[in-house]
């Protein structure tokens, strides 16, 4: 069961790393790198966000951040992300720099997609479901937390999709 739902989410991830890869590739090369003007990101620096995230949350996965803790003996699986809140508190980390070309941003993209893609795929049953992190949005199993991040990367595609649309 553990490789299944192992597969499953890799693919639910790679399908929207891919989407976000596209529409970032699909920009026209100002409209990519120009603010929307609503104080938001602009598309690339947005494809630089999601390429930290996805690479904070794959040291999580594998264990280079020291972040996962066995499950209490009463911890149950309750992540739904449908039911996320509609915009989180990007902490400064994971904000991008303020300037960023589209160039560098893809190149980011696609290497953190490669590392949680890996992250992913080495889940185990063991270690997916019975080790939890605390997330400002509630308790997650690790293999609740590869389905945020694919889950963050899809709300990101739309987002991209928006802010082209802005300028």
């Amino acid at each position: 069961m553990s490789a299944d739902r192992a597969a499953t989410i890799l693919a639910r991830f790679n399908s929207a790393q891919n989407d976000l890869m596209w529409k970032l590739k699909d920009c026209a090369f100002d409209a990519a790198e120009q603010f929307p003007g609503d104080e938001g990101w602009s598309a690339a620096q947005i494809g630089c966000h999601v390429a930290m995230v996805n690479d904070s949350l794959a040291a999580v996965l594998t264990g280079e951040k020291d972040m996962a803790q066995p499950a209490p003996a009463d911890f149950v699986e309750s992540f739904d992300p449908r039911a996320m809140p509609p915009k989180l508190k990007t902490p400064a980390a994971l904000e991008p720099p303020e300037v960023i070309g589209i160039d560098a941003a893809l190149a980011r993209l696609r290497a953190s997609g490669h590392h949680m893609s890996k992250a992913i795929a080495s889940l185990t049953g063991e270690r997916g479901s019975r080790y939890c992190v605390t997330m400002p949005f509630g308790t997650l199993s690790l293999f609740e937390l590869a389905e945020f991040a694919a889950a963050h990367v899809a709300r990101h595609v739309a987002q991209v999709q928006r802010t082209v649309g802005k300028v």
